[in-house]
């Protein structure tokens, strides 16, 4: 009987021994997260392969001094010249436009640097250079 709790001892071990860390990224694809340096402004969204295999922006949020513009329909579009590089991310709706280029992605695809990004919100423009974007 002493060796029962040895048993399921070991059998939880076992169990418990798989690494609960998700997989590491291994393309731009997945969730991302752009905050200004000012603290205004969060644009989070998702990037996605189509069916004709080219990416694609889709769930994108941005909440902007407190004021969440999801409610919105957010229409956005991707350039990516290649695995690490993309050209420009641009988000448009009817009281905001937010575009972001030159895009260097680390290699390990956990974070963007963004050369130049703008943002017109409520006729509010800002602009800001090398910004980073991290997964979410």
């Amino acid at each position: 009987m002493r060796k029962l709790p040895l048993i399921l001892f070991l059998f939880l071990g076992l169990a418990c021994d798989k690494d609960e860390d998700p997989e590491p990224p291994t393309s731009i694809s997945g969730y991302w997260v752009v905050r200004t340096p000012d603290g205004a402004t969060t644009v989070t969204f998702r990037i996605g392969v189509d069916a004709d295999n080219l990416y694609i922006v889709d769930r994108v949020s941005v909440v902007h001094d407190n004021s969440d513009y999801g409610a919105q329909p957010i229409n956005a579009a991707i350039v990516v010249t290649s695995s690490n590089q993309i050209e420009s991310i641009t988000f448009q709706a009817a009281s905001l436009v937010i575009r972001f280029w030159d895009i260097a992605v680390n290699t390990g695809f956990s974070e963007m640097t963004i050369s130049n990004a703008s943002f017109v919100i409520e006729g509010s423009i800002r602009s800001f250079e090398m910004i980073h974007a991290t997964r979410d």
